[in-house]
C-alpha cells in the first residue's frame, strides 16, 4: 500500500540513533514483543516477516523509540510511558520504569546476521535482553534462552 510503513532488520547497531522507532522480535520464530507488559516480563505477539522486513505490525506489538541511556554508549527504549529495563539480580524479570536508570540504559551489539545482544548496565545481574520460546515472552537473563532482533522503522 502507498505510504506504508517498512520495517527493516538492523545488521549494524552503529546505524541506531536516538529518536529511531524499533521493534524488538524473535530471531528464529514470527513473534515480537508486545505492548502488554506483564508482572515481571513483556508478552509476544505474532508479526509478518519476509525476508529482511517486517509487514505492517498490529497495534498490540511495542514500538520502542530509542533515546540515550544515563550511560555512555547506550540506549533506553521508550514504550511512550516508560523504559523497559531488567528489574532484578535474582530473578528472569524485564519491567516498565518511568525515571531513565542504568538498568533501562541497554549496550546494543548486532551481527551482520542480525543477532542482537542487548545488556542492561545496572546493578541488575540478569540483564541480557531475551526471547523464551517456551514461555512465548520476552524477558532478561544471565543466560540461556532465544536470540532477538531489532527492526528499525524506515
Amino acid at each position: 500500500a502507498a505510504g506504508a510503513k517498512v520495517w527493516t532488520l538492523v545488521t549494524d547497531a552503529s546505524t541506531l540513533a536516538a529518536g529511531d522507532q524499533v521493534i524488538i522480535a524473535a530471531k528464529n520464530d514470527a513473534v515480537a514483543m508486545s505492548t502488554t507488559q506483564n508482572s515481571n516480563n513483556r508478552g509476544q505477539e505474532a508479526i509478518t516477516k519476509s525476508g529482511n522486513t517486517l509487514a505492517t505490525p498490529s497495534s498490540k506489538v511495542q514500538i520502542f523509540t530509542l533515546k540515550a541511556g544515563k550511560n555512555a554508549g547506550t540506549f533506553a527504549f521508550y514504550t511512550g510511558a516508560g523504559y523497559i529495563y531488567a528489574a532484578s539480580s535474582s530473578k528472569n524479570y524485564l519491567k516498565t520504569e518511568t525515571s531513565l536508570s542504568a538498568n533501562s540504559s541497554w549496550t546494543v551489539t548486532i551481527t551482520s546476521a542480525g543477532v542482537a545482544t542487548v545488556k542492561a548496565q545496572g546493578t541488575n545481574t540478569r540483564n541480557w535482553l531475551r526471547h523464551n520460546s517456551q514461555s512465548s515472552l520476552f524477558s532478561c537473563y544471565s543466560s540461556g534462552q532465544n536470540d532477538i532482533v531489532i527492526y528499525k522503522l524506515q
